[in-house]
């Protein structure tokens, strides 16, 4: 335009040297040039949008006010969106002057920070229970408000952290309302189970969960919120263990004992404490204290004087809700009858053939002598007189079945049967496989005489054999061990419910005593009277470490005895320290609908499987071949030992998680590598490898011998039986045969085929079921 301008001035400032024509042309000119300015001059834009859009943002900042309650905000957020107000309102003002671009962008940045306030203001809010301790059974409650209306389908759940330290667990407040239905509060509930502890407050997750197809939408239409941001819940303690009670006996003269009680409760931090302490008289239960109520108070004193012999319970409950009954056995008070002149009562064990054909020796108490160990703990000892060793040996020419059970009803916490190696040796020439069994108060030890060699004992402590003594021992464990496998169960998922028993078998000369731990691979049945109710419980029987500070499954069963109670009958060819704890359910999110889901979960209660992860299985991935071994070395509740450097194959390496168990495999014949120094570890295992190895573990527990089993007549149920390898024929044909491998749907066998881990957890189940080491 500027240029027109010029040009025409120039025209008109020599308009005496220009035509008419001249300067008509220069004013045409001007006056297109002024035309196409004005058509390009840019209008001011349209601030309607922009005003619209202001008046709903102000409205949306004066309704949620600043807090943080449903529909609140926080002052960072309303500043936020107050600021961007402001930078709009400022562009209206001078609407005048701004394009419909600029307006445009206006817009876009305020409906921009409207929607960051509106993320950012609270759509729902959780209420926790109230800061306090909570015990067995006690639910807590939680609440979720919602902003708008919901409708929730399925069961929502809000995560918990439990546990104190690295030992927590994730649990889960599920949801109790309706569904369906328009709702703005829903309400969750998690009952607190027993054996479950957290006294330094739990955590709740920041959002809820929605498993297994769970939704909560609005009722508006579209996905609700799930997160309500983190909360303080840590004056929120958990404490479902029950108090730990020790009770001691002391003589108070010869006619008295003095029962002194040591208590401690869990939780002590959380303001836990011991609240009721009471005794009465017998083995009782908790119930016969009638709500803490029955029985004399001992709380302030903490024991109690008694006068005779015989059992006594002490019932104790913290402030949680928590409670536990010990028993405690006195004896040695004496009575006018009890001794003549002082001389040691007369005798009156005896041997006898019993109703089932073997052999019983019921040893008095007169038979007993209590003895002091080193460390002034005290130990009850049984010797056989020589009269009654040599009934033993006569009455088992008429014996039916050489089971010799040395039975000794005693209350004290160690019991050690002494038997002489020479006895032993004598026996064994006639009847090896005699088995000598010592039964204390329901509980019992099988040692199969055989799987003594004496002459190797001896040796090792340079001794003879008619030098040696063999002890059997039972012992309760110290209450400090059994606290400990309780704080395993607590991360675990179980709580103690038997007795834990140390087993041993001793030998000893000349002042020297050595632990027999294994016996060659010899199952040694040992039992445990379970007391309680034991309906609608997972029992496990388990060993414990105390130098790795693990618990592990060991073979066992339950079977009622002529009494009526319970008892658990171990089956383990190692001594050890065991008892039985009830394992809570145990399942995995991806087996729903699986074909394997009943097996894998029994086997995952029985503390011999576990998962991918915490919740997945991954029941179709393969398994390799340490992992299979892994689990029959636990089925079949071998010794695993941590040694350097001792498999014979290079690519099992020390320090490899599997090791330990896969040398325990190869030592006992389970497995052999696939050449002479290779093993394959972590190669899949094939069908076919994994029916060899089964049928090798029916060998090693005696249930067949090498060579039984017919090929043919198994091998014709399966269309690819040509395919099955030379070298597993024999086995395929016997875990067939016996029905713990079974063909695929369309007939074939698949050999060949990698086997699943669903596949493996079925096999090993049937198994262990035939070999009756799982119920």
């Amino acid at each position: 335009m500027q240029a027109a301008i010029n040009a025409a001035q120039a025209i008109a400032d020599d308009a005496l040297n220009q035509t008419q024509g001249q300067l008509d042309e220069a004013v045409a000119a001007l006056e297109a040039a002024t035309m196409s300015f004005e058509a390009a001059i840019i209008p001011a834009g349209d601030a309607t949008d922009l005003e619209d859009l202001l008046v709903e943002a102000i409205q949306t900042l004066a309704v949620h006010s600043e807090g943080t309650n449903v529909g609140q905000a926080s002052a960072n957020d309303r500043s936020a969106l107050q600021a961007a107000i402001n930078a709009a309102q400022g562009i209206a003002d001078d609407a005048l002057n701004q394009t419909q671009g600029q307006l445009d962008e206006a817009v876009a940045a305020l409906k921009a920070a409207m929607d960051t306030f509106e993320a950012a203001w609270v759509k729902l809010v959780l209420t926790t229970p109230a800061n306090e301790l909570y015990g067995p059974n006690n639910i807590l409650l939680f609440k979720v408000r919602y902003e708008y209306e919901v409708i929730v389908d399925g069961m929502p759940v809000i995560p918990l952290m439990v546990g104190v330290s690295s030992d927590t667990r994730t649990v889960y407040a599920a949801y109790t309302g309706t569904r369906n239905e328009a709702l703005t509060e829903l309400t969750f509930e998690y009952k607190v189970p027993a054996g479950i502890a957290d006294s330094d407050g739990i955590e709740v997750a920041a959002a809820l969960e929605l498993p297994n197809g769970a939704s909560i939408v609005r009722a508006s239409g579209g996905a609700a919120s799930l997160t309500y941001g983190t909360l303080d819940t840590s004056g929120i303690y958990i404490v479902a263990m029950p108090p730990y009670v020790t009770l001691t006996a002391e003589p108070d003269g010869s006619t008295r004992q003095v029962i002194k009680a040591a208590t401690s409760v869990y939780g002590e931090s959380a303001g836990n404490a011991l609240t009721v302490l009471r005794w009465l008289k017998g083995n009782l239960k908790a119930a016969d204290f009638s709500d803490g109520t029955g029985g004399t108070d001992i709380l302030s004193e903490t024991q109690f004087t008694v006068t005779a012999n015989g059992d006594y319970t002490v019932y104790a409950r913290d402030k949680a809700g928590n409670e536990a009954v010990k028993v405690v056995a006195v004896t040695g008070i004496s009575t006018p009858s009890s001794s003549v002149g002082g001389n040691r009562p007369v005798s009156n064990s005896t041997v006898m053939i019993n109703s089932a054909g073997g052999i019983t020796a019921l040893v008095d108490s007169s038979d007993i002598e209590q003895v002091k160990r080193p460390d002034g703990t005290v130990i009850e000892q049984v010797i056989l007189s020589e009269r009654m060793q040599e009934r033993v040996l006569e009455l088992l020419r008429e014996a039916k079945e050489p089971l010799i059970t040395i039975e000794i009803n005693d209350r004290e916490h160690a019991v050690q049967t002494r038997l002489p190696a020479a006895w032993i040796e004598e026996m064994a020439k006639s009847y090896l496989n005699a088995i000598i069994e010592v039964k204390l108060n329901g509980s019992s030890y099988q040692l199969r005489i055989s799987a003594l060699d004496l002459a190797g004992l001896a040796e090792r402590l340079d001794a003879e054999v008619s030098d040696l003594t063999v002890s059997i021992i039972q012992e309760q464990a110290s209450e400090d061990i059994r606290h400990e496998i309780e704080r395993i169960g607590v991360s675990q998922g179980f709580t103690v419910f038997g007795g834990v028993i140390d087993y041993k078998v001793t030998v000893e000369s000349n002042g020297q005593t050595m632990d027999v731990q294994d016996f060659g691979g010899t199952y040694i049945v040992r039992t445990i009277k379970l007391d309680g109710d034991v309906a609608n419980r997972n029992l496990v029987a388990v060993q414990y470490d105390p130098a790795t500070g693990t618990v592990a499954f060991v073979p066992a069963r339950l079977e009622t005895r002529p009494d009526g109670s319970t008892e658990a009958i171990l089956n383990v060819p190692h001594n050890s320290l065991y008892t039985v704890v009830d394992v809570k359910s145990r399942t995995f999110a991806d087996l729903t609908g699986h074909w394997a889901k009943a097996d894998v979960d029994h086997l995952a209660t029985k503390l011999l499987v576990n998962g991918a992860t915490a919740d997945r299985f991954a029941p179709d991935g393969t398994i390799t071949r340490a992992e299979f071994l892994t689990l029959l070395v636990r089925g079949l509740g071998l010794s695993v030992k941590e040694v350097e450097d001792s498999s014979p194959y290079a690519d099992v390496f020390a320090s490899a998680w599997y090791s330990p168990a896969v040398n325990a495999a190869v030592a006992n014949r389970l497995a052999t590598g696939i050449s002479a120094d290779r093993f394959a570890p972590n190669d899949p295992i094939t069908r076919e490898q994994m029916a060899v190895i089964i049928g090798r573990a029916l060998i090693f527990t005696g249930y067949v011998t090498d060579g039984d089993g017919q090929t043919d007549s198994p091998l014709a149920a399966f269309t690819d039986r040509d395919a099955i390898s030379s070298w597993a024929q024999l086995a395929v044909a016997r875990v067939a045969e016996v029905g713990i491998m079974k063909g695929m749907e369309d007939g074939r066998f698949a050999p060949t085929e990698y086997a699943t881990r669903a596949q493996a957890a079925v096999m090993l189940k049937r198994l262990l079921q035939y070999l009756h080491n799982i119920d």
